[in-house]
This record gives structure tokens, C-alpha cells and sequence, in this order.
């Protein structure tokens, strides 16, 4: 991973944008790939790939992983759900091939799991994923705390991404952070 020159002309808002188009470009180029069809004979070991029974389906996700990615792996993460008072279901999917997880700077993700590390904000992000959108409505549950407390935790929370004011008071979890959240409290609970 190379380091762009630093220009000094540049704001601060535009020395970001640099940066994270620069990683966007970096994930676009370890963008996992299909693997290569296995040679017919081969002196190497014995790839570490997990037995496929034919009626066993647990690994199903793994297994489509392994086709996808080949031997080098990566790690994914998927969804398919639809929240609870949605029209519609959200998918989600994410993924990088195991080259583009070394080059992952584990503290940029402090931000955003620092902001789900209260037990209140994570019981007010399942009251607002549920259906419950405004402070007022959160205000009724003792849990919750004070309205300052449920403003404090909401801002947190929507500074990190997690929620978003869909109206005019009104606070949703985005669409593109349902399945990163429901991945995240399946890790935790699991």
C-alpha cells in the first residue's frame, strides 16, 4: 500500500476524500477473484478446505467463499432480512479477499464499534430498528434515561453511522448498516 505526496495545498476535507478514494482504490484492486481451476495432478499439499458432504449444507456460505475466493480466502459477510415494520428487505453483502485484510488498520474501526460499546445505545438501536423513530417515543421507555441521555446516545450513534434522521425527527438505521449491525449483535450474542 503506497502513500500519495502530501500536498499541503489541499483542505482537509479534500486531503480525506484523497485518502479514502486512494483506499477505495487499493480494495477495488484486491477485489477477490475466482479462483483458477485446480491442476489435474499437483505435487503441493493438500489444500485445507473443509470436506463437502453432499447433503450437509452447513458450510454452505464458507464453501461459496472457497469458489469464489480459491485457497487464498478472505472473510464475507452476508444478509438477507427484512426489518421489522419494512416493506421491503435489505441485502447486504461485504467481503475482501485475506490480501486486502493485511493491509486493514484494525483502530479505524474504534469509531464505529466504540459507539455501540454502551448497553443503553445498543438497547436504543433495537428500539429504533423495531420501529420506535423518535426521541419522544424512546423518552417513554425507563431504560432510555432523560431525553439529554437519549439525545447524547443518538448523536453518538448517528455519529459513528449507525442511525440516520430520516425526517425531521424521525431516526432510522441506515439501510446500508442494517446487516453490518444484525452481523455485528450476532457476533456478540453467539
Amino acid at each position: 500500500m503506497s502513500t500519495p505526496p502530501k500536498d499541503d495545498s489541499r483542505s482537509p476535507v479534500e486531503a480525506r476524500l484523497a485518502e479514502l478514494e486512494r483506499k477505495v482504490a487499493d480494495l477495488e484492486n484486491a477485489a477477490v477473484a475466482p479462483a483458477a481451476p485446480a491442476a489435474a495432478a499437483s505435487d503441493s499439499a493438500p489444500s485445507q478446505r473443509p470436506a463437502r458432504a453432499a447433503e450437509d449444507d452447513t458450510f454452505w456460505a464458507l464453501n461459496g467463499l472457497l469458489d469464489h475466493a480459491g485457497d487464498e480466502g478472505g472473510v464475507v459477510y452476508t444478509g438477507h432480512t427484512t426489518p421489522p415494520g419494512a416493506e421491503s428487505p435489505v441485502s447486504w453483502q461485504m467481503g475482501l479477499p485475506s490480501a486486502a485484510l493485511e493491509v486493514l488498520n484494525f483502530a479505524e474501526a474504534a469509531p464505529a464499534l466504540a459507539a455501540l460499546g454502551h448497553p443503553v445505545r445498543l438497547e436504543l438501536l433495537q428500539a429504533v430498528y423495531e420501529g420506535t423513530t423518535t426521541v419522544s417515543q424512546l423518552g417513554q421507555d425507563d431504560r432510555f434515561g432523560t431525553t439529554g441521555q437519549i439525545y447524547h446516545h443518538v448523536h453518538a450513534l448517528a455519529g459513528a453511522g449507525w442511525l440516520e434522521n430520516s425526517r425531521r425527527g424521525h431516526w432510522r438505521v441506515p439501510g446500508q448498516k442494517i446487516i453490518p449491525l444484525l452481523t455485528l449483535i450476532l457476533i456478540g450474542t453467539h
